[in-house]
C-alpha cells in the first residue's frame, strides 16, 4: 500500500493518522503506525551535535557567563567568602556587583564534613560535645532515675492527691 502524500517530519503524521481514522483507512492507518520507531532517539528533535560540551562552552563564551557559583564552602579551611563587608560601605548595588564578581558560596557546612553532619545530628547532644572535644569530664552528669522508679513515684503522688 502506497500513500498519497510524502510525511516529512513527526508534525505531519499526527493529522494523517487522524484523517486516516476519520476516512476510514486501516491500512494507511496501520502502515503509517508501522513507520513509527519506540526508540526515542530516532526521533529528529532528539540528534544533537555529538559536541555538547563544546556547545555549553559556546554558549558560556557567548552570553559572558562568570563561573557556576560554589556550592559549598568549608569554614574551617578558611575558603570563606564574604560579601557582607561591602553590603555595609557601599550599600545594596555594591553588594550585588561584588557578588556577580565574586560570587559567595550557596552552603555554609562548618568544620565537619556532610556525612559527620548528618550523624551528629541524631546523636543526643552530650556525644557531639564529646566528639568535638567540649564536653568537660570532670562535670557530673545528672543521671535520671529509671522509668520505672519514675512510674512507681507518680503512684505515690497519685494516692496522695487523691
Amino acid at each position: 500500500m502506497r500513500t498519497s502524500q510524502l510525511i516529512i517530519n513527526e508534525n505531519q503524521l499526527g493529522t494523517r493518522l487522524n484523517q486516516a481514522i476519520v476516512d476510514h483507512r486501516r491500512g494507511e492507518f496501520g502502515l503509517l503506525l508501522a513507520m513509527l520507531s519506540n526508540d526515542a532517539r530516532d526521533m529528529a528533535q532528539f540528534h544533537l551535535d555529538d559536541q555538547a560540551g563544546d556547545i555549553e562552552a559556546k554558549l558560556k563564551r557567548q552570553f559572558e557567563l562568570p563561573e557556576a557559583q560554589a556550592l559549598t564552602s568549608a569554614l574551617h579551611l578558611g575558603e570563606d567568602k564574604d560579601n557582607s563587608e561591602q553590603f555595609h560601605q557601599s550599600g545594596l548595588c555594591g553588594f550585588h556587583l561584588q557578588q556577580y564578581l565574586n560570587p559567595e558560596p550557596l552552603v555554609h557546612r562548618g568544620r565537619d564534613p556532610l556525612a559527620m553532619q548528618e550523624v551528629l545530628a541524631n546523636c543526643d547532644p552530650i556525644s557531639a560535645a564529646r566528639f568535638h572535644n567540649e564536653f568537660d569530664t570532670d562535670t557530673q552528669v545528672i543521671e535520671l532515675p529509671h522509668f520505672t522508679e519514675q512510674i512507681v513515684r507518680q503512684r505515690a503522688l497519685g494516692d496522695i492527691l487523691a
